[in-house]
Order: structure tokens, then sequence, then C-alpha cells
């Protein structure tokens, strides 16, 4: 009956409430409804390891399905590795901390690095110039941008693997600002959108070996207030407004140790894994993401089936202070496997023998699309429903094999429920286990638009931190061995250190130098052609940049209304790789310039030498020793045709 009523106080309070909208818009804010069509998060995480034997790579994400891509993982180096050699985690090895090119450096502890530089930043996509400084996964990360403008991408650091520095890092001021700072220093140079800090867990340590302490609690708050302080001088000085997310468990223990309504104060919002409640760490039968509260489990064996749901995690997250607009609802696109589970209730709530014998990649877990593939009703699996959970389940009586997984019917029921709670939006692990995108449509279809632009939380301003960045040197690039392994690094060939040599002519804007730093809409000039900087930079020469580089071509000197093609060390052609032999020479000629000598293969030339090659004379521009194929007429990155 209220809802018929057309009375004045109704229309009086619409007209205050689009006077309130307009303001807020005016002054620059943005109003967040977390339940309005179109505001809703879509989170996808995607694994780096993805692109080695799953063979799925960056290329084959549809970036029209989310908004939101988070690369997992980079890692903390801690007395120069990174890694966690704890031998009871899926992968116990460390290495050296490396920057883009595979280089080992020297950071100080708690630095955030790439936790596989060759996958991350060397592997050749195909459009990839030899000398690109940055190519791999996060270079094709940028190139999504261009099919989904309002895409971000998120760099999520840690993981259940590489966990185990982050209550050293969060433990002193010193380490806090220097994870704060590389946090910056991370997501400039490779040109994303935030950081997400997925750290498990705190107070309880996750992994055997990782570092623990009760004053995680505390810490973690810490933590985070200093890079979201980071990030907010770092946007105020690039124009843009940085992310921070986390990732966080969705038990009661995790509840417990840690400080939710001061992490959400901090934070954009928090990606809860309401997933993996239970598995075949527990012999007994459940549910992987089950949407409420069972009460046929509750004699069954699972541990504490009324606390691990999702509608409990939920409401106790709320109960906690963490403002339904700042939740966002993960996902699973992945099932859960059991094998010897007796064929009573089709294997479900059951004492099996433990985890199954087959999987996708692994005995127990199930790809969503390998599920689709072969398994739901197909090869003697049934598809069977839990209305009470609302999520279904597979068994196989002649194997005895039980699989709980989410499909889209159970996703359409989150979805209702998140919206229902007024949540934010949804997070997915990971973009491979949905190769046929059909739980993506679901979300996309459910949950489509853009991520709204998140007002910074306020903080002193304080001018960031930069930390100086080598120039990135040009080298062949070694072809990959296939290897689920991250860390595992291609040898490139090196090259001699690029010695910048500018020529600014007429031009009245400063000439580039390599130690200045340069933000966004900041100018340089050099050979003669001027450059305009896209965000932060430091040492990242301007014709070597790249259409993908933070220089940006807006004119030659005397007349910046043009629009020239760069000069030619821009875009080098591919140099392959050959072992440098004394034996291979060119043809040489008579000399067209006084002293010069004739160009020959495995000799040491600096720039400004001047060689002859097939009647030509060239000056080179970049110090190298020269190789058969790296000839004057085929490599103008090394030599200038005089």
């Amino acid at each position: 009956m209220l809802k018929k009523q057309k009375s004045r106080k109704a229309a009086l309070l619409g007209l205050v409430a689009a006077l309130i909208i307009t303001l807020a818009a005016g002054l620059g804010g943005s109003v967040k409804t977390a339940n309005a069509e179109g505001n809703y998060k879509v989170v996808g995480y995607y694994a780096s390891w993805a692109a080695y034997g799953r063979a799925f790579n960056v290329t084959d994400i549809d970036p029209t399905k989310m908004n939101v891509i988070n690369y997992a993982f980079a890692d903390i180096c801690w007395n120069g590795i990174h890694g966690n050699p704890d031998p009871t985690g899926p992968n116990p090895v460390t290495w050296s901390c490396q920057n883009e090119q595979g280089q080992t450096i020297s950071v100080p502890n708690g630095t955030i690095v790439l936790g596989d530089p060759w996958i991350d930043a060397q592997k050749s996509f195909g459009d990839d110039k030899w000398d690109d400084p940055i190519k791999g996964n996060l270079k094709q990360l940028w190139k999504l941008k261009e099919k989904n403008p309002n895409l971000k991408t998120v760099i999520s650091v840690g993981g259940w693997t590489w966990s185990n520095r982050f209550s050293d890092v969060a433990a002193t001021a010193a380490t806090r600002e220097v994870f704060a700072n590389s946090a910056v220093d991370f997501i400039r140079k490779y040109q994303m959108d935030g950081v997400d800090l997925d750290w498990e867990y705190p107070v309880s340590g996750g992994l055997a070996g990782n570092s623990y302490r009760a004053e995680d609690k505390q810490n973690y708050v810490l933590l985070l207030q200093k890079i979201r302080e980071k990030l907010n001088a770092a946007g105020t000085a690039d124009g843009k407004t940085y992310l921070l997310t986390i990732a966080s468990g969705a038990g009661p223990a995790y509840i417990q140790n840690n400080n939710l309504s001061g992490i959400a104060a901090v934070v954009d919002w928090i990606n809860i894994m309401t997933y993996d409640f239970n598995g075949s760490w527990n012999t007994t039968t459940g549910h992987n993401a089950p949407l409420y509260y069972d009460p046929a489990a509750a004699s069954s064996g699972l541990t504490e089936p009324a606390n691990y749901n999702i509608d409990k995690a939920v409401t106790s997250y709320l109960s906690a202070g963490v403002p339904a607009g700042k939740l966002v609802l993960g996902m699973p696109f992945y099932g859960r496997g059991w094998g010897g589970a007796p064929s009573t209730g089709n294997g479900q709530y059951q004492v099996s023998s433990g985890i199954s014998s087959t999987g996708t990649w692994e005995k127990g877990n199930y790809d969503f699309n390998d599920l689709e593939a072969n398994y739901i009703n197909k090869n003697g699996y049934t598809r069977y429903w839990n209305n009470t959970s609302k999520v279904p389940y597979l068994y196989n009586p002649s194997t005895q094999t039980y699989i709980s997984y989410d499909d889209v019917e159970s996703i359409g029921y989150k979805i209702s429920y998140l919206k229902s709670k007024g949540l934010a939006g949804a997070m997915f692990w990971e973009t491979s286990g949905d190769r046929n995108k059909t739980l993506q449509n679901k979300l996309s279809t459910e949950l489509g638009g853009t991520v709204v632009t998140p007002t910074p939380t306020p903080t002193a301003t304080v001018a960031p931190t930069p930390t100086a960045t080598a120039t990135p040197k040009p080298s062949a690039t070694a072809t990959p061995t296939a290897s689920a392994t991250p860390g595992v690094t291609a040898t490139p060939t090196p090259s001699a250190t690029v010695t910048p040599t500018p020529t600014p002519g007429q031009c009245t804007v400063a000439a580039w130098s390599s130690t200045a730093v340069y933000t966004k809409g900041q100018q340089a000039s050099y050979g003669g052609i001027l450059y305009e900087a896209q965000w932060w930079t430091q040492g990242d020469r301007p014709d070597l940049s790249g259409a993908y580089g933070v220089w940006k071509v807006i004119g030659t000197c005397g007349n910046t209304a043009a629009s020239p093609t760069p000069s030619p060390s821009a875009t080098p052609t591919p140099v392959p790789t050959v072992t440098p032999t004394a034996t291979v020479k060119p043809t040489a000629t008579a000399s067209t310039t006084p002293g010069a000598g004739a160009w020959l293969a495995g000799t040491a030339y600096k720039a400004g030498d001047v060689v002859t090659y097939n009647g030509a004379s060239y000056t080179c521009l970049q110090a190298h020793t020269s190789l058969a194929g790296w000839e004057p007429a085929t490599t103008p990155a090394l030599w200038k045709k005089n």
C-alpha cells in the first residue's frame, strides 16, 4: 500500500536525493551504491603459471567479462631471495630476487619482486620487439585494456605458498616503509592500477614454515595504512587513484585473528575467499563452497559445518564492522574430489579413503571446463543437487568418486545472495579454470558494469620515495623451456650498457636525463623529438619506450603540432641469437667516411664508432659486441646510417 502512495512528501524526498547525488558528482566524489546495476566489481585472478603446462595465456582472457584482473603472484624479497623453502609446501624452492631482465638485484628486505621474471616480463608473445624492456604476461595485461578501457589490473602479492614473510614485513616500521614504497614502484613500473595482499594467514601462519606472531593482528592494519599513504601520494603525483585490496580467509579463526573493521577502513575492498571450506584434508566428503549450512552435515565428521559456509562467513564479516559495500564474494571455478566414498547418499557426507585418484592438473582438483567436458552427467558421473546448501555435486558409484563443485545454477544463487546483502561484487579463482567462459558469462551478465573509482582514504600528503630503476638493456631473448615452476628464468644474451646521446637541436624543452624523475604530463626532448611521460618514470630512454611504454611522441622540436615517426632506434628489427664468430664477415667495400673500417662480427664497438658495410657508412649508437645477424643494415637500434 505504501508503494502506491504518490504523496508530495515522497516527491520532495526524491528531489532531495537527486540533489545530493548531483552535488556529490560535482564535488568529484563517487556515489557508491554497491547493489546498483553497473557498479559491481567482477574480480578475476590470473595465475602466472597457467601460461606453462596449462597453456592458458593472458591473451586467452576475455577482459569484457570482468573489470578487475588480479595477477598472481608477486613475492617478497628477504635476504636476497624469495620463495618458500618449507618442505610441507607445494613448491619448497627459493630463487634469487631478479628484475624484469632476469638480473639478480640487491634490494632491502620487504621489497616486492617479480615471482617469475621469465613468464612475467620476458617471454615474447609474437608482437613484441627484441629490445622491448618489458614483455611477458605483464605487457599482455596492458593490451587487454585496449579491449576494455574500464579494466583495472592489480598485482597480487603472496598466496598460500608465498606468505612466509608477511609477518616479518608487517612487524617493523622500517620494513612496512620498504614494502609500501616497493608497491608504488612496482605498479608504476609495470603499469598496474593497484596492489592486492594475499596473506595466508596473520597470527595462525598458514604453512608450517611461515613467520607469524600474535602482533600480526594490529601490524596488518599498520602495514595497510602505510601502503595506503604511499599509494595516495603517488596517485596525487600521477593523476590516478591506485587500488588497495586484500584476499581474506572465510573461517572463524581468520575473523578472530584480524581487525576486520580496521582493515576495511583502509582498503578499497576485501576479496573474501569463500571456498575451500571442505576438501580431502578431511576424509569426510563435503562441499567446497556451500552457500548455507546443511544440518544433515552436523554429525558427518566435517569440521564445524555450521561455521564453514558462505552465509556464516558474510554474516560474521558484517558483524565485525566490514561495510557490505567493501566485501567481494569469492567463487571457485574448480571442484574438489574424494575417492572411496560409499554410495550411501550418493557419496555425500560419507567417510572416504581420501583424495580422489583423478583430477585436471593434480589429483583431487578439477577445473570447471574439465568437469563440463568429462564429468557432469558423463562417464558414469551423475549430477546431484543439495537444495539446502544450494550447490551441486557429482558421484560415480563404480569408482566411488565424489566431486563437489559450482556451476551456473549455484553461481546464480550466490549472485542473488550477494545482491540481497548489498555486497560489492564477486571474485573468482581463477580464469584458466573456465575456458569456455560458462561461469564468467553468468557473472558478467548478472553483475556487468564498470568499477566505481574509489575515493582514497584521506592521509597526510607524503611525497613518494621512488626507487631508481636501471635503464633496461636490449638483449636477445632465449627460448623458454616449458615449466610450471615459478622463477625458472631463461638466460638472455647480455649486451653492453646503452649510453644515451641526447641531441635537443632547436628544442625549448629540456633534454631527457637518465637520472631525472618524470611524472605524468612532464615533457623531455631526445634526438630532436619531444616526448611526454604517461606516468612516473626514471631511466627509461624515450626512443626505446615503444607503443606501450611510458613515453608518448608529441612532436618534433620546433614543430609540436607534427606527429613524426620516432627515430629508427625506436623500432629495431628483431635480432636472432647467434653465437659470435670471427670467421663470418660481410662483403667489405671502400669506405665512404675517412678513417672508417669495415664492420666485423665478434668486435666490441662503442657509441660513436664509424664502420662501413655494403658501401654505406654507419655510426654506432649503442655499445655492444657485434654478432653475425647484427649487421648495421639490419639493426637500426645499434647503427645509424650516415
